[in-house]
């Protein structure tokens, strides 16, 4: 969690520097922090948090770097730390709803409680929709999946997640 807050006040201080006016910006590209609430499908460490920093390209594609800590939020009894970079296309849907796609690539470190870990890198890829609230704000509900484990102790499996995520334009 630590991480979490210590990322989230980094990108906070930056944030001002990289404003933009949306009238001045060449083709409408946007900059975005999220984030991020998760509930695990399965495993001890059923909830976590997570901060990205986005930029969007245009109506359709954007790419985003993250960190996620899926025991950020309880007492489980292993913890996965990842960070990820991404790219993500967009489908607009209706009005102010769209569906996405995520394709990318994340490194995840994964303890447990009696001190074994195991490292894993490899591709990370999730779906959801993105519903825009205002000019600034929009929620998103979504389902991503990053592989963790390497060793007999933390054996490789898939981490799958569902979360919901508050995003800020700027």
């Amino acid at each position: 969690m630590k991480k979490i807050i210590a990322v989230s006040v980094l990108c906070a201080s930056v944030l001002p520097a990289m404003a933009h006016d949306d009238e001045h910006s060449e083709g409408g590209l946007e900059n975005y922090i999220g984030l991020s609430a998760s509930r695990l499908t399965s495993g001890a460490s059923g909830t976590g948090a997570a901060v990205m920093l986005g930029h969007r390209y245009g109506e359709y594609f954007a790419a985003e770097i993250a960190y996620e800590d899926t025991g950020a939020l309880n007492a489980g009894t292993e913890r996965t730390t990842a960070y990820s970079a991404a790219g993500i296309v967009y489908l607009p849907l209706i009005a102010d709803v769209e569906a996405y796609g995520r394709l990318g690539y994340a490194t995840a470190n994964t303890k447990d409680v009696s001190g074994i870990q195991a490292n894993h890198g490899g591709m990370t890829y999730g779906a959801g929709l993105e519903r825009r609230l205002n000019d600034k704000y929009s929620i998103a509900l979504g389902w991503d999946r990053i592989r963790i484990g390497d060793n007999a102790a933390i054996p490789r499996a898939n981490e799958d997640s569902y979360a919901v995520t508050l995003l800020r334009k700027f």
